[in-house]
């Protein structure tokens, strides 16, 4: 099933350029306490350029290299907590030449996973490693991770040199091209140990696959590489052609699951754990995909609650949003963002179940939506996947086609959604506030949506409160009157693909899940969503 979305998106390299320097002078002036933070802002922008720069270069272009020193400097700088001024890197971001615009992939480690470069670090600190390494990272992530690895290794002491490389292809069969420049920094290292550094391996492992091939074709004895990710895998479940006897050939070391938490975070709350703390409805507990639901801490003092929601820009974007939400006093205070983690005020009161359905609420979801499309809007566009994904995994489910009217996605209010309008999503606080939950990072995050129309939202809050006859109407006008979009003229093709994401979602989740608590409660979800998506294309050809 189709579930996760590309989230590459088109930037201009003076907004790159931009990001780096805005980070830099931050950095340089932080208190001591935001600098860790602040360093790490800088150097994932520094990554995110020499990358961009890397997958266009032109031979005679040296911003590569310049950007590649920065991602150096700043790598170190982050093991060794300089005191000194950063007018020495920014001078050399003013060398640098960039392209009108450039696609960007997202870092998915440092965006959704925890993924802090300590981790990498500390793994390394574990390892016995030669007197000359050579690191070679995979595009994207792997161009930051690639400079701390170096950076640690050099503060040993070892030589070391580090290069980054593309895999191309299907997913499933990524291949490395072997350029002349690839071969002769090889040849130029040999004798050395060679490190492959990325997140995952994802659910081929043919990235990681690609590039130790390569090192092989070009002399490198497979004794001599070693890979080095953020994921432990059975080999057996890698979905690369003769995946389990290739990996086999190569020493894989993965760093440690646990996320660092913040300062003052207590108890962990990931993986579900959250539901038996805050006692969630037992007739309908709400189902997890536990390895890939952002990691959570209750505070220490048990008055805030701590989430995962990115390093640098990445959580930056999502806590401007979460101080718009608490303003506007539809969601709880925001606390600021510690370590990748932001921290909301933890608010008395309960999570919300199909039977707290009622006129007031179904006002307040009209109010928040109305005022969600408006403040939210962007000028990202919808990306054409989601119309993609509906054709797809209807296909995939059901066995036939859907008709073209049937998948048009028509845009008109486009915003960065809420995507997680279900019951337990809403609080009524303890003086009777109806209040919405991690309302700020799911509606940019690496699953379906994606910024999109308002109407994702109006029909994801129609499908989880079930929503029919009267009741649908009313939020509908509701909806519409406070925001002068007729949001129905669309909402159809929206209420498939709303389900049929969910659907595939859970079945994917299910599958993953298997053994475990949570399995039984993504089936059931499923075969929900399925029965839905079912009665409402029968619904729409009737119509």
């Amino acid at each position: 099933m189709y579930v996760f979305r590309d989230g590459r998106r088109t930037v201009s390299g003076a907004e790159l350029l931009s990001s780096l320097t805005s980070a830099l002078c931050r950095w340089q002036f932080a208190p001591q306490s935001s600098k860790e933070d602040l360093a790490l802002m800088a150097l994932i922008a520094a990554g995110e350029l020499e990358c961009a720069l890397l997958d266009t270069v032109c031979e005679d272009d040296s911003s590569a290299s310049i950007a590649a020193e920065i991602t150096d400097d700043l790598a170190h700088a982050l093991l060794t907590s300089p005191k000194h001024s950063c007018a020495s890197i920014l001078q050399k971001v003013e060398h640098i030449r960039a392209a009108s615009s450039y696609q960007v992939a997202v870092q998915e480690g440092f965006a959704y996973y925890a993924l802090h470069p300590r981790k990498f670090v500390m793994l390394l600190d574990t390892l016995d490693m030669a007197p000359q390494v050579a690191v070679l990272g995979i595009r994207s992530i792997g161009v930051t991770l690639s400079a701390l690895a170096c950076a640690a290794l050099r503060l040993r002491g070892i030589d070391c040199q580090r290069i980054t490389v593309r895999p191309t292809g299907h997913p499933y069969d990524r291949k490395v091209e072997l350029s002349p420049e690839l071969c002769a920094w090889v040849d130029h290292l040999y004798g050395a140990k060679f490190l492959i550094v990325d997140e995952g391996p994802g659910i081929s492992g043919s990235s990681f696959l690609s590039v130790a091939e390569a090192l092989q074709e070009c002399g490198i004895e497979s004794n001599e590489i070693q890979m080095l990710g953020s994921r432990n895998v059975d080999p057996a479940t890698l979905r690369a052609e003769d995946a389990a006897a290739r990996w086999s050939r190569f020493q894989f070391f993965c760093t440690q699951n646990a996320p660092l938490p913040p300062p003052h975070a207590g108890d962990s709350l990931s993986g579900g754990t959250w539901r038996r703390r805050f006692r969630c409805d037992e007739n309908n507990t709400p189902a997890t995909w536990a390895p890939l639901e952002p990691a959570k801490f209750l505070s220490a003092d048990e008055r805030s609650i701590f989430k995962f929601e990115g390093f640098g820009h990445y959580g930056e974007d999502v806590g401007t949003r979460a101080m718009l939400l608490a303003a506007r006093g539809f969601s709880p205070r925001y606390l600021g963002n510690r370590r990748g983690f932001g921290r909301y005020e933890l608010v008395a009161g309960h999570g919300l179940a199909l039977c707290d359905r009622s006129s007031a609420l179904l006002d307040r979801m009209a109010e928040y939506l109305a005022w969600r499309a408006e403040e939210f809007a962007t000028l990202t566009p919808q990306t054409p996947e989601l119309e993609a994904m509906l054709r797809w995994n209807w296909q995939e489910e059901f066995g036939q086609e859907l008709r073209s009217e049937e998948s048009q996605l028509q845009v008109a209010r486009l915003c960065v959604c809420d995507a997680r309008m279900m019951p337990h999503e809403w609080l009524r606080t303890s003086s009777g506030k109806l209040m919405k939950l991690d309302a700020a990072s799911h509606g940019n995050d690496h699953f379906f949506p994606g910024p999109c129309d308002i109407a994702w939202d109006v029909a994801g809050a129609i499908v989880e409160w079930e929503l029919i006859d009267q009741a649908r109407e009313r939020f509908l006008y509701l909806y519409e009157n406070r925001s002068g979009d007729p949001v129905r003229q669309r909402l159809g093709p929206y209420l498939l693909a709303y389900t049929i994401f969910h659907l595939g979602w859970c079945k994917m989740a299910a599958l993953s899940m298997q053994g475990e608590y949570d399995q039984a409660l993504l089936e059931r979800d499923y075969e929900r969503y399925r029965m839905l998506a079912t009665h409402l294309r029968e619904r729409a050809k009737a119509a």
